[in-house]
């Protein structure tokens, strides 16, 4: 193998890597300006949550909701969402869905461009609102 080619992967690699983080972080903190709780994990993955939603706030989802773990979630008030490259090349968001069998990885669903920051926060938001009740 040529070794400029393996030193262009490498290279392009770690661009696309900061790619997915700065936008990641971006994302996070358009999140945050919104009230919600947002943390950045590896590979451009956002982790999304509303904590009036958290068990013993003021109006949130008490502890009627669990996931059979032991760990008690609201419903909807929890949200995943990657960044990553569709076809052609273009990042994009993505929300994660975690309904398939055991193994069978995510579902992933296009949600906007990974440039429209707002657009994305604004969504995720809309997702993850405590309604009245």
């Amino acid at each position: 193998m040529d070794a400029s080619v393996g030193v262009t992967a490498r290279s392009s690699l770690a661009t696309e890597t900061r790619s997915h983080g700065s936008a990641a972080r971006a994302l996070t903190a358009a999140l945050k300006e919104r009230g919600l709780a947002a943390a950045v994990r590896r590979h451009g993955v956002v982790w999304a949550f509303n904590p009036a939603g958290e068990p013993g706030a003021a109006g949130g989802a008490g502890e009627s909701a669990g996931d059979g773990g032991g760990q008690v979630f609201g419903p909807g008030l929890r949200q995943e969402v990657r960044c990553a490259e569709r076809p052609g090349g273009a990042l994009w968001w993505f929300w994660v869905w975690w309904d398939g069998s055991a193994g069978s990885g995510p579902d992933l669903e296009p949600l906007c461009p990974a440039g429209e920051i707002e657009t994305a926060a604004e969504r995720i938001a809309a997702v993850l609102a405590v309604s009245p009740g």
